[in-house]
């Protein structure tokens, strides 16, 4: 069974709003970005990158990896080695599909709820 947010959204998964910090990294030419993560879902997430200008080391043709941190009250979740390809550059913003569905994501509706306030 899939759910969608709004039945005129043409994703098939839900997406979750998070403000956490992300760092993208590909190891073919040792580049790096940092931003901010918009949303989040099963099979990719939207990131605001904090830089107006994107390597081309990262473009649809390579899978890079992601790694995400969610700060809690007395501790932090680390997702590592999210393998990803980007779908979309636009606006500063990067939007990437996972090359597996994400194992982690029924953890986020609870984690949410017990996130820090930013």
């Amino acid at each position: 069974m899939k759910f969608k947010q709004d039945l005129s959204e043409k994703r098939d998964s839900v997406r979750i709003n998070f403000r956490v910090p992300v760092e993208i990294l590909c190891s073919e030419t040792e580049a790096s970005l940092e931003g901010m993560l918009v949303n989040l879902s099963i099979n990719g997430m939207l990131i605001e990158l904090n830089s107006d200008t994107l390597p081309v080391a990262v473009d649809k043709e390579k899978v890079c990896v992601a790694r995400l941190t969610f700060q809690g009250k007395s501790s932090k979740l680390l997702i590592d080695e999210l393998q990803f390809t980007l779908v979309r550059n636009e606006n500063n913003m990067l939007a990437l599909k996972f090359s597996e569905p994400l194992e982690w994501f029924l953890l986020f509706t609870v984690y949410k709820n017990k996130q820090i306030d930013s």
